[in-house]
């Protein structure tokens, strides 16, 4: 699937007098206002996961005591961010489009709002469709600007289909020509991936500047096909 995922790679100098490369530094050696944050928040209706980087003075941070990070629906308990990739993450079961992201320092707390797009439905043929014959997939269309990626694939397909959209249309058809198929293919299931994107909610303006945070609703389902 291709979608704008967060891809923070860090690099930090080395010293003059080593050829090791300087590791992370602690949180807790910069003051919040010069701590970056920057965070992606993605959703598929029932499960929604962050996961942010630190950056303080454009080198990597990792989080030490007392530092924190940890996600919230607005009011409700918050789970702490666990190290996980290039950054910190964590995973909530919930539907709702708006989080709080909050950074702790002891008593102190600093709260982000992280916003995703709109939900959405898929609608595709609910009889195996025929892929002599155009697929049509429909969505439930946004108001505003959204980007918008949709993904298609199948193990009977040569290579995937990937389509971009820098307004959500909320409809596209499966073309015979876009597919790359064996000749004598017999049935065949194809998996859908769309999803919908913005930079969005705003990071706490206590925190040191950063990038607007990235927000992804993602939906998939499944279309039955034979020749």
């Amino acid at each position: 699937m291709r979608s704008p995922l967060l891809a923070l790679v860090l690099l930090a100098s080395a010293p003059a007098c080593s050829s090791e490369p300087e590791g992370p530094r602690a949180s807790t050696t910069f003051t919040p206002d010069e701590l970056s944050l920057y965070a992606e928040l993605r959703t598929n209706g029932g499960t929604a996961q962050v996961l942010v980087t630190m950056l303080g003075d454009g080198t990597g941070v990792t989080l030490e005591n007392p530092d924190r990070l940890s996600l919230a629906v607005p009011g409700g308990p918050e789970q702490t961010l666990v190290p996980g990739g290039f950054g910190y993450v964590a995973q909530l079961e919930t539907s709702a489009t708006e989080l709080d992201l909050v950074f702790s320092r002891g008593s102190q707390r600093f709260v982000s709002k992280l916003v995703v797009p709109p939900p959405f439905s898929i609608v595709v043929p609910s009889a195996p469709a025929s892929r002599a014959s155009p697929i049509p997939i429909n969505w439930d269309a946004a108001d505003g600007t959204f980007e918008t990626w949709l993904d298609v694939t199948a193990p009977c397909l040569s290579w995937p289909i990937s389509r971009y959209f820098a307004q959500d249309p909320g409809v596209y058809a499966i073309q015979p020509a876009d597919l790359g198929i064996e000749p004598g293919t017999k049935d065949c299931d194809f998996r859908v991936w769309i999803t919908r994107s913005a930079s969005s909610g705003t990071i706490a303006p206590e925190l040191g500047a950063s990038p607007a945070p990235g927000g992804l609703q993602i939906r998939s389902i499944s279309i039955p096909t034979s020749p």
